[in-house]
């Protein structure tokens, strides 16, 4: 490519979900960028048949307890990837040593039944849609995946993370960088450290103060439906230009 096609890349608009302070300091990409939210939580259905799950409540699993709600996800495919069952085992022992409920999602790959039997406080479900739980949760465990990490924010959740692979260890350390949460950087072998980590973020305010300065700031941003006006702009600009 030419260097004035490079110039044209390098200042043409970018579409990004990702808000301004989360993104690394040394990566904001300029004036360029359009930020818009992810909409469809909107919309507690998917394409898996699950539209019928109500947001407005969960089912008492926990036999009429009111502690704490801890949302727990490690995405949808890392109990296929060799950390199933031992690793889910360990998150289920450290949860029973704090005073919460927990419900933890293991994705298609992992097999409730292979958990059993978990301490009262613990309900393992394959799946259940995250904006039906959000609302209702105090604080969300989870591996840093991208789009995991922005819903528990846009609900305002304090988070502690655990990365696993890929981008999550770069997500987390946003997380820690805005105050939101605590990360545990060694992983799976970290779990031991999970107990502390969780009761920490549910007691100390500051990390729901700053996971609430980030659900403000991605409320105030347009929705991703937004964007479908400014995309036919920019296909017609380029028209005339051609």
């Amino acid at each position: 490519m030419c260097t004035s096609g490079l110039g044209r890349l390098a200042s043409a608009p970018t579409l990004s979900l990702t808000p301004e302070s989360f993104e690394d300091p040394s990566n904001k990409g300029g004036d360029a960028i359009r930020r818009f939210r992810d909409d469809t939580g909107d919309d507690t259905g998917d394409d898996t048949g699950h539209d019928d799950v109500e947001a407005s409540r969960l089912p008492d699993w926990w036999a009429g307890s009111q502690d704490p709600l801890v949302y727990v996800t490690f995405g949808s495919v890392a109990a296929g990837f060799g950390l199933f069952p031992d690793f889910y085992r360990d998150v289920v022992a450290a949860l029973a040593e704090v005073r919460v409920r927990a419900l933890l999602t293991l994705g298609e790959a992992g097999d409730p039944a292979a958990l059993e039997p978990t301490a009262a406080n613990v309900h393992v479900e394959r799946w259940w849609p995250q904006q039906a739980v959000l609302p209702h949760a105090a604080a969300m465990v989870g591996h840093g995946g991208f789009g995991t990490t922005l819903a528990g924010l846009a609900a305002g959740l304090p988070m502690v993370v655990v990365p696993l692979f890929a981008d999550q260890p770069d997500n987390a350390r946003r997380v820690k960088a805005i105050g939101a949460g605590i990360v545990l950087e060694g992983g799976p072998a970290a779990v031991g450290e999970l107990a502390d980590a969780v009761r920490s973020v549910l007691d100390d305010g500051s990390h729901r103060a700053a996971a609430g300065r980030m659900a403000e700031e991605i409320r105030r941003l347009p929705p991703a439906a937004a964007s479908v006006p400014f995309l036919e702009e920019m296909a017609q600009l380029r028209q005339r230009q051609h």
